[in-house]
């Protein structure tokens, strides 16, 4: 009867079993890569739709430094920060909302979906680079 013997099948095992679980520092740093790259699109976006008139709403969106945790989830955001400083203290992702969704009398300026839809190739490789680094310090 024939035998089948193999070496270093277990290691391999667990080398794939360790991959499943990322730390949350990769996941961190694979998220922030991507969040980089969509905050700058759609700062780029919305200065080619128009929605740049002072600069305030483009200039505010940021994303978020620290890792969101919701059951298996991790998530960080990119979104208009803050307040405007112009005496009516609207908050700069409700400016936002309104340039993507319109009002009356305002066309919308989907300057935020355009920008990831543009970026997410972009923001993918990035992430695959953050993680391909990963994998290489585990010698994989």
């Amino acid at each position: 009867m024939a035998e089948l013997s193999t070496q270093g099948l277990d290691g391999l095992i667990d080398d794939m079993t360790a991959l499943m679980e990322l730390p949350d520092e990769t996941v961190l740093e694979m998220l922030t890569a991507e969040a980089e790259v969509v905050a700058a699109a759609q700062q780029s976006e919305a200065q080619s739709m128009g929605v740049y008139a002072t600069g305030k709403t483009a200039g505010s969106i940021s994303y978020d430094k620290k890792l969101k945790v919701k059951g298996a989830s991790r998530a960080i955001y990119v979104s208009p920060k803050g307040t405007r400083s112009d005496g009516n203290k609207r908050r700069n992702a409700e400016v936002a909302f309104v340039n993507e969704y319109g009002k009356a009398g305002q066309p919308a300026r989907p300057f935020i979906n355009t920008a990831n839809e543009k970026s997410a190739d972009a923001a993918v490789e990035a992430a695959a680079g953050v993680y391909d680094k990963y994998l290489k310090s585990k010698n994989l």
